[in-house]
């Protein structure tokens, strides 16, 4: 087992129930608890609870978090910048996702989003 796979989470467990607590996200992905307040100030991650004591993350969270520690480690993106390319990525997905849509032979004209049959 090499260092990168200690703490992996099975895909299999990804989900928005929030079960891990600040310090267990921290730990699973290798960061310090102040990077992690930094994204969420930052909007890259969402925790439930009010402060941070309470915080709960899904492992949703953790998949978010593993994409900005590579923006921050392979590219030096600082969290703002993570946060602005994740939004971008999130909107491509969605632009490709309608594309798809607008593409599929069996989408008639009048199922079409923005598109009225004549």
């Amino acid at each position: 087992m090499t260092d990168e796979t200690i703490g992996a989470i099975p895909a299999e467990t990804i989900g928005t129930d929030p079960i891990y607590s600040l310090e267990e996200l921290s730990t699973a992905c290798g960061v310090q608890t102040a990077w992690v307040v930094e994204l969420v100030e930052h909007g890259i991650i969402e925790p439930h609870g009010r402060s941070a004591s309470e915080w709960r993350f899904s492992s949703l969270s953790v998949v978010r978090l593993a994409k900005a520690k590579r923006f921050d480690r392979d590219l030096g993106i600082n969290p703002a910048g993570i946060a602005l390319v994740l939004d971008l990525l999130g909107e491509i997905d969605r632009l490709r996702a309608r594309l798809n849509v607008l593409k599929d032979p069996r989408v008639t004209s009048t199922d079409r989003p923005g598109e009225h049959g004549t």
